[in-house]
């Protein structure tokens, strides 16, 4: 059974990652400095933080995740499709930079590929390092439950033992990252998804910062554009479901490594 500090830590770790990718957001947005523009962008800060405004990509972002059947993987991306917005934060503290900067389609590639790497760091490295709470599930059983899996479990008495642990070991950590790779662009998209489907005209600096031209997304757009991130991530189970566990990347060795001593 999970114990509560284990969620507490898991839910904490959750927060982190998507602040995390907030920071990269706003880290992102100062190209904007290096737009020779004389009209300056203000944003009015009590205006853009409504209830419609987060939970609407709180829901869209909520939505994209189903597929992993994961509600710390659905909060995550719920929260992540928040937190890109952290761009706006720029305005507000008197950097006048064009808004929606991170919302261009190399910060969705540069940060997928930065979070896979980073992300799975946090994770491990927030979860004490040695030891990680993984949900795991049964074909036979639709019921779902949570066990505590020792990742540096080994066994003394043989050689293959010790290798079949390392060599699952970086298999855990390609597999988070990958994960966390996914999840970030499934986010990117949704939270796409849902400005195009509020706004009929809704313009996005796609080629920033190569160049900062406007470019309008239609709304009719705004579904195929949610349903992409749903069918990525939902891919991504499908492939890897059927031979790993989530958070697991091989759930025979890792079941194994806690009864051989």
């Amino acid at each position: 059974m999970l114990c509560k500090t284990s969620i507490t830590v898991q839910f904490f770790t959750i927060i982190i990652i998507s602040i995390v990718f907030g920071v990269m957001g706003a880290l992102y947005s100062f190209f904007g400095l290096f737009q020779q523009t004389n009209q300056f962008i203000i944003l009015e800060p009590f205006r853009l933080i409504t209830a419609q405004e987060l939970g609407g990509h709180l829901l869209f972002g909520a939505l994209v995740a189903i597929p992993s059947r994961n509600i710390k993987i659905i909060l995550l991306t719920a929260l992540m499709a928040v937190t890109i917005d952290s761009d706006h934060l720029l305005n507000i503290v008197g950097f006048h930079v064009q808004g929606r900067l991170d919302h261009s389609i190399l910060f969705a590639i540069l940060s997928s590929i930065l979070m896979g790497l980073v992300g799975s760091k946090i994770y491990h490295k927030i979860s004490g390092g040695h030891t990680i709470i993984v949900l795991s599930h049964s074909v036979a059983d639709k019921s779902k439950r949570y066990e505590k899996v020792n990742r540096t479990e080994k066994n003394p008495h043989t050689a293959a033992s010790s290798a079949n642990n390392n060599n699952s070991s970086s298999k855990n950590n390609i597999q988070f990252s990958f994960l966390f790779l996914i999840i970030t662009m499934a986010t990117f998209l949704a939270h796409i998804a849902y400005d195009t489907f509020v706004d009929n005209i809704a313009e996005f600096p796609l080629l920033a910062p190569f160049s900062f031209a406007q470019i309008v997304i239609p709304r009719i757009y705004s579904l195929p554009i949610e349903a992409s991130g749903f069918i990525l991530i939902y891919l991504y189970y499908a492939i890897y479901t059927h031979r790993y566990s989530i958070f697991v990347p091989n759930k025979k060795n890792s079941i194994n490594s806690r009864y051989e001593k």
